[in-house]
């Protein structure tokens, strides 16, 4: 790689996790703010926990078919640097939540099969800042440890901005990155020593491994 790896971590729920991520001057940190997933985040902590962002590390809330109510909430709480839109959003939705926050969007993309993903890249890559490509969903939407298959986008040319997720570990991140050509990554489960509960340790190994690719 002759650009640097950019590096999200999703789904961090404590100070410590937080503070680790930034002091490794990770690009993106996630706060998931969905009731169904062991990595949701309450208004109370989400407010505690960015108290330790720093240097250039930037604010992720990753929600799910959300209303604006909520969003409402989490944008006047935290005010995240980007919203992930990680349900079945449609294009109008993420133009209407990128123009009323003035913030920058991820959208979560299922690849499934090569063609249903560039035909779905085609469409949001005028609205979303970040495309984030990840396993098709089963029980959650995303953070379910499953790689997809790589070799779907090998040697394809994504003519957007994006990022590689769905069950990276430090173990195949090498290989993972080597396959796609990703600009960057995200990772959640695959730094987690139970379901939900990040390791300071594993995010550490993780971020170094990226910064050898």
């Amino acid at each position: 790689m002759t650009k640097k790896l950019k590096i999200k971590i999703c789904g961090i729920k404590d100070p410590l996790c937080m503070s680790t991520a930034c002091s490794l001057n990770v690009d993106f940190v996630g706060l998931v703010f969905y009731e169904h997933s062991p990595r949701n985040i309450t208004f109370e902590i989400a407010k505690s926990i960015i108290k330790y962002k720093k240097n250039e590390t930037k604010i992720v809330a990753l929600t799910v078919d959300c209303n604006d109510n909520f969003l409402d909430s989490i944008f006047n709480l935290i005010r995240p640097d980007y919203f992930q839109l990680h349900g079945s959003e449609k294009v109008s939705r993420c133009l209407e939540i990128k123009k009323k926050y003035k913030t920058k969007i991820i959208k979560a993309l299922e690849v499934k099969n090569i063609d249903t993903l560039l035909r779905d890249i085609n469409a949001y890559k005028n609205v979303a800042d970040l495309l984030l490509l990840d396993s098709p969903k089963s029980m959650m939407p995303g953070g379910n440890g499953k790689p997809f298959d790589w070799d779907l986008l090998n040697k394809k040319n994504i003519e957007a901005d994006w990022l590689l997720a769905g069950g990276l570990t430090e173990k195949n991140v090498h290989r993972a990155v080597n396959i796609t050509n990703a600009i960057g990554v995200d990772i959640s489960s695959g730094v987690e020593i139970v379901k939900g509960k990040k390791s300071p340790k594993l995010i550490k190994n993780f971020v170094r491994m990226c910064r050898n690719i």
